[in-house]
């Protein structure tokens, strides 16, 4: 398992998956220092997890699994082991690249944000504790593993493009009509963004969770509703790596 694990790493270090879990994370940090500066810490996690991380993780799963489909899957056929020992390094590896994202994400967020205190003076109107940021990501990382497998298998199914609208388009429907819903523990797409109303106290709409906001309402900040979230995510993410792994094993010695 190491030694596939190792291979996996070593066949996309150069492909996009490197690139994506460096580029994406600074981007939305770019992008809200120069459009959003008084909402700067805020909108870093905001628009990443409401729009960009969705984006980028399908497109991280699309060049984990693009080499072996374009071949048909045929090389794991030489390989002295069961095809689905290779579908959980591809896991695994996806795993690893979203943790190093979100670890950008929070470093590079935590670093601007100071310096943009201290050495250019800048006031936040809402601003957010590094010990916030920390659990956030922590919380981020826990509820969106189901996208690894998820992803992935869409991958195989349907290919690259219609992977990634079909995940974006879900994610965003979910995150931010559905996940202001009683129910939003059912959708894995939509826990994320009613977590961080808990934690950060954002709307995924972006505005402050507090009353007069728009689509605000207590239950959103409740904080019942952590546990539920982080243990329906737990869930769906075995559920999508077990029926995932499975199928893979079926379709690679069909």
């Amino acid at each position: 398992m190491k030694e596939y694990y190792i291979a996996e790493s070593i066949k996309n270090r150069h492909t996009s998956a490197g690139k994506l879990i460096w580029i994406m994370p600074l981007i939305v940090v770019a992008l809200s220092a120069g459009l959003t500066g008084d909402y700067f810490t805020i909108d870093c996690y905001n628009w990443w997890y409401i729009t960009l991380f969705p984006g980028m993780t399908a497109f991280l799963c699309g060049a984990v699994g693009n080499r072996d489909k374009k071949l048909g899957n045929r090389a794991i056929w030489t390989l002295p082991v069961k095809p689905g020992t290779i579908w959980d390094t591809k896991v695994l590896y996806g795993i690893r690249c979203m943790g190093i994202a979100l670890l950008v994400l929070a470093g590079v967020t935590l670093a601007a944000s100071t310096g943009m205190e201290r050495i250019l003076h800048s006031t936040f109107r809402i601003s957010l504790t590094p010990g916030q940021q920390i659990f956030a990501v922590l919380v981020l990382f826990t509820v969106s593993l189901w996208q690894i497998p998820f992803c992935l298998f869409l991958h195989q199914l349907l290919g690259l493009f219609p992977m990634v609208l079909l995940h974006i388009g879900s994610w965003g429907l979910c995150s931010i009509w559905l996940s202001l819903k009683p129910y939003f523990w059912v959708l894995p797409g939509g826990i994320a963004a009613r977590l961080m109303c808990i934690i950060l106290r954002i709307l995924p709409n972006g505005l402050p969770a507090e009353p007069g906001s728009m689509t605000w309402s207590p239950e959103l900040v409740e904080w019942t509703g952590l546990p539920m979230g982080i243990a329906a995510s737990i869930f769906w993410f075995f559920l999508f790596w077990h029926l995932s792994r499975r199928w893979f094993e079926r379709e690679v010695e069909r």
